[in-house]
């Protein structure tokens, strides 16, 4: 059983602060989000891939007031310590491919943050290629993760993942989550590329929809005969 509902349950009400203190050895959110408003401009409507419990959606909340925001997840903890919940902030339990057939192209911008080595390697680009379905034309994708390296932080990153949240993680090089975006986006797909504090295993990536056209990730699968 992972450690992560047994320390929710202990923690009871010191469970935000302490959840905050313990997200901030690994990633500055608060930099991370200023990060994205300084590629994203002003989008009116955002999408959160794989939300979690709501830490980047409120933050998302504060740095684009005028934009409404959905996060998604398949937790039935979704958004469960969110402050911002409520007319232009919005969860749902449902799956990226679900929430593309349902909502084609409806997001201005798209975050994904910290979300790959959740998710088995050989459902990266599936993962990718419908969070592109669901992206305007001239939108625009964040993708923030974790990037392999032989330090002792990452092996501290990995012992915290594996056995708070109880998931098989598994992280990729700066090289391998460059090759997968442009395997599903192409090869000039990604337009800008950022470290996010306080360390270099942190990487985003900016990848941009092209304008009046259908990207990469917009066509149909293929289909075995």
């Amino acid at each position: 059983m992972p450690l992560g509902p047994v320390l929710r349950r202990a923690l009871g009400p010191l469970e935000p602060p302490v959840a905050a203190l313990y997200r901030r050895v690994f990633i500055d959110l608060d930099a991370f989000v200023a990060q994205v408003a300084l590629w994203a401009g002003r989008p009116g409507k955002l999408l959160e891939l794989g939300c979690g419990e709501g830490a980047v959606v409120d933050r998302l909340a504060n740095a684009f007031p005028a934009a409404s925001i959905t996060g998604i997840d398949i937790t039935p903890r979704i958004g469960r310590l969110s402050r911002a919940a409520g007319t232009r902030v919005a969860f749902r339990q449902i799956t990226m491919r679900d929430y593309a057939a349902e909502c084609p192209g409806a997001a201005d911008l798209l975050v994904a943050c910290d979300v790959l080595h959740h998710v088995p390697w050989e459902m990266h680009e599936e993962i990718l290629r419908d969070a592109g379905r669901a992206v305007r034309a001239g939108g625009f994708i964040v993708i923030k993760d974790w990037q392999r390296q032989s330090t002792p932080i990452h092996l501290l990153c990995y012992m915290a993942d594996r056995y708070i949240t109880g998931d098989r993680v598994r992280y990729k090089t700066g090289q391998e989550l460059e090759e997968t975006i442009m395997r599903v986006f192409g090869t000039h797909a990604i337009a800008a590329r950022a470290r996010i504090a306080p360390w270099i295993n942190n990487v985003a990536y900016l990848v941009r929809i092209p304008p009046g056209s259908e990207s990469v990730a917009a066509q149909p699968e293929p289909t075995g005969s």
